[in-house]
C-alpha cells in the first residue's frame, strides 16, 4: 500500500511537471498548476460507465482558465482518448461534459442539476460536497489536498480507484 502511494504521489508530481511545462509557467500560480494536475489525475483515476471519443472538460464560466487548461493538457489524452476542455455556463448544455470544474462560486440549483448526471464535479466553495458535489478542492497548512464524497459519485455511476480514495482527506473545519 505505501509502494502504491509513493507511487501516485510520483504519478501526480511527474504529471505536474510535465503539465506545467506546456502551460505559461509565468502566467499561472503554484496553486493553479496544482489544481490543473490535480482535475487530470482524477480523470485518470475515474471510470465513466459509457465510453466515448472524446473527453470533455468543463470549467463553469471562467474563459480565461478553460484557455489555461487547453494549453496544459495539449496533446495529452485520458485512456487514449482526446481531450476537449470548454466552457460552460448555467444555460450550457452539459450533457457532453465528463468532468466540471468549479473554480468559484456555483448556484445551488446548477449545483444539484448538475449532480443528477455521471459529471465528475470538482469545486473550490466550501459548502459544495454539501451542496452534492463530488471533489472538494481546499487548502490546509499552505498545500492544495482534496476530499472525496464517493457516495454521490457512485450514485451516479462514476467508480473512482480505491487508492485515489485512501487520498482524500477531511477538511479543516
Amino acid at each position: 500500500m505505501i509502494y502504491f502511494l509513493r507511487c501516485l504521489l510520483l504519478t501526480l508530481y511527474i504529471g505536474l511537471n510535465s503539465i506545467s511545462v506546456q502551460a505559461q509557467d509565468d502566467l499561472l500560480s503554484p496553486e493553479l498548476k496544482i489544481k490543473i494536475a490535480y482535475l487530470f489525475h482524477f480523470s485518470q483515476f475515474t471510470q465513466w460507465a459509457t465510453p466515448s471519443a472524446l473527453f470533455t472538460y468543463c470549467v463553469y464560466e471562467d474563459i480565461e482558465l478553460t484557455q489555461q487548461i487547453k494549453q496544459a493538457y495539449l496533446g495529452k489524452t485520458i485512456a487514449s482518448t482526446p481531450i476537449f476542455v470548454q466552457t460552460i455556463s448555467e444555460q450550457s448544455n452539459i450533457d457532453g461534459c465528463h468532468l466540471i470544474y468549479f473554480p468559484h462560486f456555483v448556484s445551488n440549483e446548477f449545483l444539484v442539476k448538475v449532480s443528477a448526471k455521471p459529471i465528475l464535479t470538482i469545486g473550490t466553495q466550501n459548502d459544495f460536497i454539501a451542496l452534492g458535489g463530488m471533489i472538494y478542492l481546499f487548502e490546509d497548512h499552505q498545500k492544495i489536498h482534496f476530499f472525496i464524497n464517493n457516495n454521490k459519485a457512485q450514485a451516479v455511476g462514476l467508480k473512482i480507484n480505491a487508492q485515489l480514495l485512501s487520498l482524500s482527506k477531511e477538511p479543516p473545519l
